[in-house]
C-alpha cells in the first residue's frame, strides 16, 4: 500500500476489499490507523473523552463551512483503526448527510461486523452516538 491515501468511504472500502481475511482486514486498519490526523495532546482531556469504550478514545466536533471537522484518537491501536473509518465516514460531511448515515449499516457493507467483538461494537455506537449529538446540537 504506497503512499497515503485521503481518508474517505471509498478509499477505506477500496483498501478494505482488497484485504483478503480477517489478518488482512487487521492489517489494513492498522495502517489506516497511521492515516488518521492526530489529536493534539492538550485535547486528550476528560470532556473530550468518550465514555462506552473500553480504549480511552478521544473526540472533538467542530463545524466549519465545509461540514463536519473531527479530532480523534485512542490509546489502542486497533481502536485507532476503527476511529479512522469514523473519520473517513463522517468528516467533511454535512449535517444533513451525518445525521442519514447508517455507520454500521457501512461497517456491514465492509464485512467488518463480524469481526467486531461486543464491547468493541458499543464503544462503536458511543462514538457514532457522540457525533450525532454534535450534530444535533448545532442546529440549522
Amino acid at each position: 500500500m504506497a503512499g497515503m491515501m485521503p481518508l474517505t468511504r471509498e478509499s477505506v472500502a477500496q483498501q478494505l476489499a482488497a484485504a483478503q481475511g480477517w489478518e488482512a482486514k487487521n492489517r489494513t486498519l492498522v495502517q489506516l490507523a497511521r492515516e488518521l490526523p492526530a489529536l493534539p495532546q492538550a485535547l486528550c482531556v476528560e470532556e473530550n473523552r468518550v465514555s462506552g469504550c473500553e480504549s480511552r478514545v478521544w473526540l472533538v466536533c467542530n463545524w466549519r463551512e465545509d461540514g463536519l471537522a473531527l479530532e480523534m484518537a485512542s490509546d489502542s491501536r486497533v481502536v485507532q483503526g476503527l476511529l479512522a473509518l469514523v473519520y473517513a465516514c463522517y468528516n467533511g460531511q454535512s449535517r444533513q448527510d451525518v445525521l442519514d448515515l447508517d455507520f454500521e449499516a457501512w461497517l456491514g457493507e465492509l464485512g467488518l461486523n463480524r469481526f467486531l467483538s461486543a464491547s468493541r461494537g458499543s464503544g462503536l455506537r458511543a462514538i457514532v452516538a457522540r457525533i450525532r449529538s454534535c450534530t444535533e446540537q448545532i442546529g440549522i
